[in-house]
Order: C-alpha cells, then sequence, then structure tokens
C-alpha cells in the first residue's frame, strides 16, 4: 500500500470529533463517524462541524509558523533548541521530525470540510437567508489554504472532494497535483462563493471564531499569484490577483490607518531618544485572519516558550533590516531605525547566559512577536492563542506585488511610501498616467472615502518617508537597456524587504522568497538569501543543496 493511502487509513481514526455534543467536545476521540450516521440539517450541527474543523486546524500552527520562517533568512535556532528545529534549519530532516511529518494532521482538516461541504443542508432557510451557505463557503476556504500548504511544502497533494470514511475509500487512487497544477482547480472551486459572507459564529463554547475565517479573495488573490509566478509573461494572472486583493479592501474596510503610525519624539529639532509603537496587530482593523485556540482546549502553542528560551531567534539579517532603514521625521530630518523592531524582536532578559560576547549579535534576541500569542482582550475564562495568517498589511503587499508584476512599479511603490486613497492617486508624480491609462481600471479605484486615511506600509515603522526624496525612491533607469523592466525588479526588492520588515516571523517568509525565486526563473535567488544565515563553513553547503529546486519540498 503507498504511503498516502497508509494516510488516508489513519484519517478514519484521527479525523472526525463528533456525533453528540459530548464526543465533539472530545477532540482527541477516535471514534469514526460514517455519512448515514451524521448529517449537517440544523444550527447546532453547524456549530458543531465547524468547531471540529477549527480543532483539527489548530495542530497545523506550529508547523505552519516554523517550516515558514526557519527554512527562510529571517529566523535560525540557538544550540539549545531540540534536534528536530535544528533538522529544519539545517535542510536536513529525518523521518520522525513532528514538524513536517504531521501530514495526517492536515488530511485531517480537508477531511472535515469535505464531510462538511458534502453533508451540509444549504437548503435550510432562517429569516429569509440560507444560513447554511456561509458555513459551506467557508469549509471550502479552509479546505483550499490546507491544501496550499500542502502543496507549497511537500511540491504535491493528493486531491479529493468526498470524505473518506471507508478502507476502500482510502485505499482508492486520487489525483496528485503539484501548485501550478493545484492553482486553477481551486480557483474554479471558490470563484463561485467569493461574495458569500462569513459565518461569523461567534464563540463556540469557549472557542472564539471571530477572526477564524479565511477570505475567499485573499486567497483566490495568492492563487492568481502565484500562477503568474508560474507564468510571468501571463499578466492577466496579476490583473487578476490585484482585483481580489482590492476588493476585499474596498469590501473589508481594510486599510492602514495612519492613526497608529510609530514614531520616534522630537524636541527641538532634535531627535530625544524616545518613541511611541502601536501594537497594530491588536488595533484597527487590522487582523483578518487567525487560528486560535480557547485556554481550555488541548492544543498548546510552544512558540512563546520557543522564542522566550532562546531556542529561537532572529537572525542578524533581520535585525540588520530593520536597523539600516531610514526613519523620516521631515524633509530635514531624519535618523535609522524602523520601529516596527520594537515590536517584532527584543533584547533577552537573561543576565546568566554564557554566549553574550558571541560574534552573532542575534542570539541576544528573541522574538516578541510570539509573546504576544495570547490575546487579553477576553476574560480570562476565554483567553485565546492565536497564529495570524492574514492581515491587513499583507494584504497590501500582496496587492504590491501583484500590480508591479502587472507594469505598474509607481503604483506598487505608493502602496509601500504613500499609501492608496485618493490624493495619492490623483498625483500624477507618485501614480503617472502611463501606469493609470484613460480610464482608472477598478483595481485601482482608491476614491472611495474609507481609503482616505490609508497610509503607506513603510510609514508604520519609518515615518514620514512620503516626504522622502533622498533614500526611499525608485532610481532613475532612464539610461538602461530596460529602464521598466529595472524598476519592476528594483521595487519587488523593496516588497520583498517590506515583507520582512513588517510581517517577519508570521511564518510567510519561506514561500515568500520561493514565489519570487520561482518568477524570476532563478534557484540562487532563494538559495544566497538562506544560505546567509549560516556560519561561512556551513554556506557552501546549504547554497548548493537550495540550487537544486527538488530540495525545496519536504518528503512524504
Amino acid at each position: 500500500m503507498k504511503k498516502i493511502s497508509k494516510i488516508f487509513v489513519l484519517l478514519l481514526f484521527v479525523t472526525f470529533t463528533f456525533s453528540s455534543c459530548d464526543d465533539f467536545l472530545d477532540v482527541d476521540s477516535d471514534r469514526v463517524v460514517y455519512v448515514d450516521e451524521y448529517q449537517l440539517r440544523s444550527a447546532n450541527d453547524t456549530l458543531y462541524s465547524m468547531f471540529g474543523i477549527f480543532s483539527k486546524l489548530q495542530k497545523l500552527t506550529d508547523s505552519y509558523v516554523l517550516l515558514g520562517e526557519l527554512r527562510g533568512d529571517l529566523m535560525n535556532v540557538t544550540d539549545s533548541a531540540g534536534i528536530y528545529l535544528k533538522e529544519i534549519n539545517g535542510w536536513n530532516i529525518s523521518a520522525n521530525n513532528p514538524y513536517t511529518s504531521n501530514i495526517k494532521d492536515y488530511y485531517a482538516v480537508i477531511n472535515n470540510c469535505n464531510y462538511v461541504i458534502n453533508n451540509i443542508d444549504t437548503s435550510f432557510v432562517k429569516g429569509g437567508v440560507k444560513v447554511m451557505y456561509k458555513v459551506y463557503a467557508a469549509s471550502k476556504a479552509i479546505r483550499a489554504w490546507t491544501y496550499m500548504q500542502l502543496a507549497l511544502n511537500y511540491g504535491k497533494v493528493i486531491y479529493y472532494e468526498k470524505p473518506i470514511l471507508t478502507l476502500d475509500e482510502a485505499k482508492q487512487s486520487y489525483p496528485e497535483y503539484t501548485m501550478e497544477q493545484l492553482a486553477p482547480v481551486l480557483i474554479a472551486d471558490l470563484e463561485p462563493w467569493k461574495d458569500i459572507a462569513e459565518p461569523k459564529l461567534g464563540d463556540l463554547y469557549t472557542h472564539d471564531t471571530s477572526d477564524g475565517y479565511f477570505p475567499i479573495r485573499f486567497l483566490l488573490g495568492d492563487l492568481y499569484l502565484w500562477l503568474g509566478a508560474y507564468y510571468n509573461d501571463n499578466l492577466a494572472y496579476y490583473e487578476k490577483a490585484a482585483t481580489e486583493y482590492h476588493d476585499l479592501m474596498y469590501k473589508g474596510y481594510y486599510i492602514n490607518n495612519r492613526n497608529f503610525k510609530s514614531s520616534y519624539e522630537v524636541i527641538g529639532g532634535v531627535f530625544s531618544g524616545s518613541y511611541t509603537v502601536w501594537n497594530v496587530i491588536e488595533a484597527g482593523n487590522e487582523k483578518i485572519t487567525d487560528i486560535a485556540s480557547s485556554n481550555e482546549l488541548t492544543v498548546n502553542y510552544s512558540l512563546d516558550s520557543l522564542a522566550l528560551n532562546r531556542m529561537i531567534t532572529p537572525t542578524s539579517q533581520a535585525l540588520n533590516n530593520w536597523a539600516s532603514q531610514v526613519y523620516v521625521s521631515s524633509a530635514m530630518l531624519d535618523t535609522l531605525g524602523d520601529l516596527r523592531s520594537k515590536l517584532s524582536v527584543s533584547k533577552t532578559f537573561y543576565t546568566d547566559i554564557t554566549d553574550l560576547d558571541v560574534v552573532d549579535k542575534s542570539n541576544r534576541y528573541y522574538v516578541t512577536k510570539y509573546m504576544q500569542l495570547t490575546y487579553s482582550g477576553l476574560t480570562s475564562k476565554k483567553k485565546r492563542n492565536g497564529i495570524l495568517v492574514y492581515r491587513s498589511a499583507l494584504l497590501y503587499l500582496r496587492y504590491a506585488e501583484a500590480v508591479n508584476r502587472l507594469g505598474k512599479p509607481n503604483l506598487a511603490m505608493a502602496a509601500l511610501k504613500y499609501g492608496l486613497n485618493k490624493v495619492t492617486m490623483a498625483n500624477k508624480k507618485y501614480v503617472p498616467a502611463v501606469e493609470t491609462g484613460e480610464t482608472v481600471p477598478s483595481y485601482m479605484d482608491f476614491t472611495d472615502v474609507r481609503f482616505d486615511n490609508n497610509m503607506g506600509v513603510h510609514m508604520r515603522g519609518c515615518g514620514n518617508v512620503n516626504l522622502d526624496t533622498t533614500y526611499y525612491r525608485i532610481p532613475d533607469f532612464a539610461a538602461s537597456a530596460q529602464p521598466k523592466q529595472d524598476s519592476i525588479v528594483y521595487v519587488e526588492d523593496l516588497i520583498e524587504k517590506e515583507l520582512a520588515l513588517e510581517t517577519g516571523f508570521e511564518g510567510n517568509r519561506y514561500h515568500d522568497l520561493m514565489r519570487i525565486a520561482i518568477r524570476r526563473n532563478s534557484e540562487a535567488y532563494l538559495a544566497d538569501k538562506v544560505s546567509a544565515k549560516f556560519a561561512p563553513a556551513q554556506q557552501a553547503a546549504i547554497k548548493a543543496k537550495l540550487m537544486q529546486k527538488t530540495n525545496w519540498y519536504l518528503k512524504y
């Protein structure tokens, strides 16, 4: 029997965790559920089914972040890290590594989603609304996201749309897709449901689901962006990605609010050394999707303890990214240092460690983003730990990536430097007419009042960079043989740096680098950045491994 068949057999014992309220709450139940035994025909059934999906999704969180960051250039391990973390970081992963051998947990999420999709009564009407459609669409979105994680991490995925409930079904043959093949399949599956509202079920027992849904438009944008990377000469993919991202900004009221801009204090025309920083992740309308766990459930995230105990640390590259940014107070006053570092990393408080004098100063730091996993805005009984997946700043950076490759580097730069609003779009120095055209495309329409307070993503940590004409700008490539192409590549490099500055350690980094490397048809792009975090004696071996694209993916 193929290994994947063995994994599907395991699904019969780990997937379904409900048939009554008591069984439903027992997230470790090994009970098998059959189609005729449990039909989803009531509101309570809906709650139970979504809770089952969420409880399985939580098991992916540590792997989602650690695989996304330790394989990238921003996170490293220390000597005190466990063997499994060192394996991931060093690209030498054993078969029993719990962060990579948990493929059955991904398929458990998919199987739960398949069960809901195939058994929910979408004809059920309450208040004149087919309320089950919301759960149906939400389940499809979670399934699509989980399939994407499998394809991006393992290079291929076994695709099926019916729940596996019997041994015969587990042993059947199913199509196998790469990410390139999977994307069109998921797009076709999601497209009809992108206008269906999220269920907004609130608290399911002690589990807060308020931010637990995956907007279909964000997923569609990402899928089109990946297709653009595989087929970079097909600009239609980038336009579709930009359209989905823009429409989500508009419909979700997602903006980068100027009220939450961190700032250095200036007294008498001099920096005082004091500063104010905003935790934008918990402010305004920043958070879009997280995977949360109540403190009363059995799933415990380990990222905060791994960071606090200095098993994972920021790399020197990550620290230098923030330290080398120019903070602009005015056209005449600037300094070095991106304030977003203050809420991303912090110097260790330990006084008894022996390696404070090592050359690699990154060992002095821990990742403070993980100290904010527990959201204290709820009562102590309902405290929740949440792993971010999607947020507003990431939405704008993905939009910038799409429109830049669509041939609009100035528009992409405006998303970073000025903020997308009607004032910015009307300024032809910022977004020239050659990029807007005679009729502004719908994905470039930011005239609505909801965007008025929108600022550039880079302004969040670097002050009034909109006033800067020296440091943060697109160089004049007029003398170049390919001025437009050079501008696009330059801005894409800025977007990649901005992703590190704004969304570092959140689980996206490795796939961001991989997507750009695929787009540029350059294994060296990924290999150079990742290998640079290692000691000189290790760099050549790591780079050689990553120059082989087959090594980018985990093994089943």
